[in-house]
């Protein structure tokens, strides 16, 4: 635990946190706080309760009304705040006066708040005006909280302005996932519940300028469909979601655990250069953790599948014996106590869900790999993995649900000024490229040997077997004139016959369960990515080019492990109308 607190302190904001994004209205009517507080509390205190481990936090741009409201709340109820701000706080400052100018540098000063600081956009940006540019800044501020947050609190009025960076905006491109479509309003009459994707909490409230009535008083939630599409109301947070968050509630239970944390950890800063970025530096020790727990159960995953290939070789082992040797009752009492000891294995283990686990584990470990070069080479701004995990429908097997809240934490404020651009294709290219090249390379050419050995002791059973048959037809007399240990040679030959194919099956069995095919399937085809992208990033002139290459990669990179992982999964799991 005192390597947890230490991580806690040093990633601060980076460490797994269930992340609630605030948007809200700036002139919130001057008799609605009251509700609105209320109203606030009430929705937090929902939140707080589903989530009893993991550290909930607030993420807000410490604008005035809206977020300055919700932050009193938060920090009324003892729940930590993210402040997010979409500028340096001296040039922020200028966008207040009076109360407000206040009221925000007494909460800067306050030490419950973490302060984040959105830099200046790169670029050239000679040619835009002062209000351009602080708009883009709003609304790289706007980006964080749709990729970022878990959960969103819209304090709204529920009018749609299309205002870029507005309350608005930012509720319908969360419940879109970013997309540049908005999702389309539909009834919730028959919705099928399994296709929970984003959800906002809206509060409503009303505004100064309009003073317009609001058709809400009472807070709704607005649930997107698994696709992002559309959207429909709803009283109260749906199953599906309050799963998904449990798992992730789960997850954090894990990874601040002694879980693996004996494995020696394999980071990403090494391969990179070592850099000193406060979100590199947390996605890496993200990555290491998880690459631990996955390795922790995959050690145990394949423990266990080797125990059940002995044991059944056990088994076929003591009927063969009592079969054609010896007709002992004790070999049957062996025979049914393997039996026993494989059916509570196989029990136990299915209870740990082990190999599940592993999948889960390792889908996040390769995910952060990839976020990690994103980030390192600043192509990740339109890029959601969310979009590659839906499209493989990772996330809608049973306790890979929080794999879509996970796969949040470790996004940056931004996606720049991570690396001098003058040298950041190089470190991608040496970094990861190469590096998972290489690796790839090493492990198809060992597959590909100890397939072409097992082949080849295949070859020799059937050969044996065959070669026992024949001597059964023509030596039969003259075997079983020979005696061996008080049984004759055709009994052993006989025994010898039977107990081949069962050798043969046990470990068809064994490599069927490790998925050793799909693994060379796996590591044949990601060398062929990693060998073009390898080949097509030392050809490119531009930083431009060269992130495309990157986000074309990562595209493959991910589909490839999650098909992987689905075809694990459906290995060990019946088809849904089989339970």
């Amino acid at each position: 635990m005192e390597a947890t607190t230490r991580d806690a302190a040093e990633y601060a904001g980076i460490l797994p946190e269930f992340i609630i994004g605030i948007t809200g209205h700036r002139d919130v009517a001057d008799d609605d706080p009251p509700r609105l507080r209320d109203n606030l509390r009430n929705a937090l205190s929902k939140i707080v309760a589903a989530l009893p481990n993991i550290p909930v936090r607030i993420a807000t741009g410490l604008a005035e009304g809206a977020d300055t409201i919700a932050t009193e709340i938060a920090l009324e109820m003892g729940i930590n705040v993210l402040a997010v701000l979409p500028m340096p706080r001296n040039e922020y400052r200028k966008d207040f006066s009076g109360d407000a100018l206040a009221k925000l540098n007494d909460l800067l000063a306050d030490p419950r708040i973490s302060v984040t600081e959105i830099p200046f956009i790169e670029g050239d940006t000679a040619a835009q005006s002062d209000q351009d540019l602080r708009d883009g800044q709003y609304s790289l501020l706007a980006d964080y909280l749709v990729r970022r947050s878990n959960l969103v609190f819209a304090i709204w009025d529920g009018e749609k302005n299309g205002l870029p960076g507005g309350t608005s905006d930012v509720v319908m491109r969360y419940l879109g996932d970013g997309r540049e479509a908005s999702p389309n309003p539909i009834s919730n009459e028959g919705r099928i519940a399994e296709s929970c994707g984003n959800i906002v909490a809206w509060i409503p409230t009303r505004r100064k300028s309009t003073q317009s009535a609001v058709d809400q008083d009472q807070p709704v939630y607005l649930i997107s469909n698994a696709n992002y599409d559309c959207y429909w109301p709803s009283g109260s947070v749906p199953e599906p979601i309050l799963t998904r968050w449990a798992g992730f509630d789960g997850f954090y239970l894990e990874r601040v655990s002694d879980q693996g944390r004996d494995l020696p950890g394999y980071g990403l800063d090494d391969l990179s250069g070592g850099l000193d970025s406060t979100e590199l530096l947390g996605l890496n020790a993200e990555f290491i953790r998880a690459d631990q727990i996955a390795r922790f159960y995959q050690t145990r995953s394949h423990l266990m599948f080797a125990l059940f290939g002995l044991l059944a070789a056990a088994m076929g082992l003591a009927f063969l014996v009592y079969a054609k040797l010896l007709a002992d009752k004790n070999l049957l009492i062996i025979y049914v106590g393997l039996f026993i000891a494989g059916f509570v294995g196989f029990r136990y283990t299915h209870r740990l869900h082990l190999h599940a686990r592993h999948l889960a584990y390792r889908v996040l470990a390769e995910t952060f790999r990839v976020q990690y070069f994103l980030i390192l080479s600043g192509a990740g701004k339109t890029y959601n993995p969310r979009r590659i995990l839906g499209l493989t429908s990772v996330d809608q097997f049973q306790r890979f649900e929080w794999l879509q809240e996970a796969i949040r934490v470790c996004e940056p404020v931004c996606y720049f000024g991570h690396h001098p651009r003058d040298k950041i294709l190089e470190t991608v290219s040496q970094g990861w490229i190469t590096d998972q090249l290489k690796y790839f390379e090493k492990k198809r050419h060992l597959l590909h040997r100890q397939h072409h050995r097992l082949e080849k002791i295949k070859f020799a059973l059937l050969v044996g077997s065959v070669v026992g048959a024949l001597s059964l037809i023509f030596f039969k007399k003259s075997l079983i004139h020979l005696d061996m240990m008080g049984y004759d040679g055709k009994a052993w030959l006989v025994f010898f016959m039977g107990l081949l194919p069962l050798w043969a099956a046990v470990w068809e069995l064994y490599q069927g369960k490790m998925a050793t095919r799909e693994l060379l399937w796996q590591y044949a085809n990601q060398t062929k990515y990693f060998r073009a992208a390898s080949y097509e990033i030392q050809q490119v002139s531009n930083l431009k080019d060269g992130q495309k290459i990157v986000r074309d990669l990562a595209d493959k990179a991910l589909v490839e492990i999650y098909m992987w992982s689905v075809h694990r999964f459906h290995r060990e799991h019946e088809p849904p109308a089989a339970g």
